[in-house]
Order: C-alpha cells, then structure tokens, then sequence
C-alpha cells in the first residue's frame, strides 16, 4: 500500500507541475483564433472622405528594440518607451493616411508587455486600427503575441486575416505563424482594399507561395487593392535575390500578377532605394504594390534608424 501512495503522489506532483508548465500555454493557443484579429475605432473617430488621392506607408518596426539583434535586448522599458514616441513621431512627419506595421507586439514580455499598435495609434493620430496577431503564446509568465496592424485615418471594415502558407506545421501548431491580415479603407467614391504582409523570412518558397496566394485574392477583388508589407524578397538582379525551387521569387509573383503594379527603383540603385538593414542598407524587402487603376505619384524609403528596416512611402492617386 505504500508504494501505491508514493506512485500516486509522484503522479500528482508531475501532473502538477505539467499543469503549471503547460496550463498557461495550453490556454493561450486556445485563445489564439479568436483573438487573431481585432478591429479598433477611436470614439470620436472621422466618417469617410471624399478623396482621389492617399498617402501610404508600410514599415517594420522590429518591436521597437531599434537596431538590436534580439528582441530581448534594445534597451530598458524607458528606452523602448522613448523610441516608440519617436516612432510616433516619424508617423505624424511622414502623414501617411494609412500605414502597414510589421513586427508589431500586443502583449509580449520583452516589450513589457505594451500593446504598440494602440500606443502607436493614440500617439500619432490614427483613429481607426486592426490588429493582427502571427505568434501567439504564453509559457509561465512570459508572452509573445505579436503580428501586423494596420493604422489608419479613415474607416476600415471588412478585416480579415490571410492564412499563409506554414513554414512548419508542428511551429504552426506551437506557436503561430507569418500570416496577412487585409481590410477596407473608406476613402473615395469606393473602398480601397489594403493587404498588410509580413512574408517569411527563411524560405523563398514559402514566400513564393504566399505571394500566389495574396495574387489570388487581388484577382478575386471587386475594388481597388494596395499591397504592402515587409517581403523578405527582392527581384532578381537586385542584391540580395534569392530564387524558389519554382525558378521564381515572390517579388516576381506580384509583378506577374496583371491586377498589380510596382514602382521600378531608378537604375542604377543607391543606398538610398534599398529598405535593410536601415543603418547598412543592401536591399529592397520592404516593397509597395497598387493595383493598375490606381497611380503612384511619388515614392520613397525615408532613412530612418528607429529599426532596422527603412519606412517606404507612397502617394497615391486614382
């Protein structure tokens, strides 16, 4: 009987610590789908303009560590603090009215937990938001929910979260994934749909795929599309391209898309075109696309070291 009591109290003691190692991560995949996206209005948010032109931007943050290697490094909570109001600050310099962020925390613990997105937002002036989470999970006491979010100065409606390709099905399953997320801006006599990508950084063909994908649903699309994002590629010729098993790379996907155009960089280029590293620049990943009925009056990548990407800026007009 006594063996009996001490395999039954060794079962009780693993199956508690399993529940408080695995208890909190458990519950937060469970979570993850309900909460992959949210849309945000501010309550004395603007109705839709009557515009033929739009200011936009896409920029990777790096979850305001600046330009750490590690996400766990970049500074103390009033160091991030303070570059996330200069981030703030680069917005309203840049007036954009509509801007894709990638590498966006929600509630992660290196970060201290602050939802940037909405901190962003309230900062900088930007009523309207949608929030999309990639990675999502908790083990003990530590978090990392982070993603996309796309901010904006007019309406969003329609929100929905593009399912990208997996680099792996058991991470997938762990943690999350690189996902999209798109919505529609009301600006204009119609919407203007814009797609927020963060593609993967470890593989073209995931990449290649997700752009076929994204290709897809600006195919179906009744409306005009502004594609915009951290890409991870850059067509051939460019430093740094890199091909998929296919012969071909997401930037090359887009540009066969014939619903899409891009603005071609001036040849030859200079470290002023290329968007990574933002104090090193070498290559072009950060990339804006807009569909054929829509014109690019201007574009530019802003040199900014805030992060380790450069923000890209577009004005727009139709």
């Amino acid at each position: 009987m006594t063996n009996v009591l001490k395999r039954r109290k060794t079962l009780a003691a693993v199956g508690i610590v399993l529940a408080v190692l695995l208890g909190p991560w458990l519950w937060s995949r469970f979570q993850s789908t309900a909460n992959r996206i949210k849309v945000i209005a501010a309550s004395d948010a603007i109705t839709a303009a009557e515009k033929n032109s739009l200011r936009v931007a896409c920029y990777n943050i790096a979850h305001g560590r600046g330009l750490a290697e590690s996400n766990w490094d970049g500074g103390d909570a009033a160091t991030r603090l303070s570059r996330l109001d200069e981030i703030a600050e680069l917005l309203k310099k840049l007036d954009v009215d509509v801007i894709v962020l990638n590498e966006v925390d929600f509630d992660a613990s290196w970060s201290n937990r602050i939802n940037q997105a909405e901190y962003l937002a309230d900062k900088a002036g930007y009523p309207f938001r949608v929030e999309e989470r990639n990675l999502d999970f908790r083990v003990l006491h530590r978090t990392w929910r982070f993603g996309n979010a796309i901010l904006s100065r007019y309406p969003i409606s329609n929100a929905k979260v593009i399912d990208l390709p997996s680099y792996a099905a058991i991470e997938t399953a762990l943690a999350g994934k690189k996902r999209g997320v798109r919505c529609d801006v009301a600006v204009g006599k119609e919407p203007i749909r814009v797609f927020g990508l963060h593609l993967s950084h470890r593989s073209e063909d995931v990449r290649e795929h997700s752009a076929r994908d994204v290709v897809k649903l600006v195919n179906e699309s009744q409306i005009p599309c502004i594609v915009m994002g951290d890409m991870n590629s850059t067509p051939p010729g460019f430093p740094g391209s890199s091909l998929a098993s296919c012969g071909e790379n997401a930037i090359q996907t887009f540009d066969r898309c014939e619903q899409l155009y891009r603005s071609e960089p001036p040849q030859p280029l200079n470290p002023s075109d290329f968007t990574y590293r933002s104090d090193q620049p070498k290559s072009i990943i950060d990339w804006i696309f807009v569909s054929k009925t829509l014109n690019f009056q201007s574009l530019f990548v802003e040199g900014s070291q805030l992060s380790d990407h450069r923000p890209v800026v577009a004005e727009i007009n139709w």
